[in-house]
């Protein structure tokens, strides 16, 4: 199973507002005993929070946002994905001709293929 396979490498969360920053502690203690997150085995479990308080530009009707960022090892599907749409492209040369225009591929289109191993 894919989702099991799949894991983070590393979170960033932004929270913005009251935040108590010992609640914010405890649930990272949390996710990290009861292993909510799957983290990479070759590194640490890397989850950095930041806190700042609320913008006195925007006006929201919410006491907490918060964005989280994460880097995950499942964007190798996303990529695979891709690949597979370009060589089903490819083989049948559709949508090549707009290309073939261009200085870098008149000669053909090799840095095109090239680009796709790596």
């Amino acid at each position: 199973d894919r989702a099991h396979k799949d894991c983070y490498i590393s979170i960033l969360n932004i929270i913005q507002g009251e935040v108590d920053p010992t609640q914010v502690h405890k649930s990272l203690q949390r996710i990290r005993e009861r292993k909510l997150a799957n983290f990479i085995p070759w590194g640490p479990a890397s989850i950095q929070v930041a806190l700042s308080r609320k913008s006195p530009y925007v006006s929201t009707s919410h006491r907490v946002s918060g964005l989280m960022l994460a880097n995950h090892t499942s964007i190798s599907s996303l990529f695979e994905r891709a690949m597979r749409d370009y060589d089903k492209l490819r083989k049948r040369n559709a949508f090549l001709d707009q290309f073939r225009k261009e200085k870098m591929f008149m000669d053909g289109l090799d840095e095109m293929d090239d680009s796709r191993e790596v």
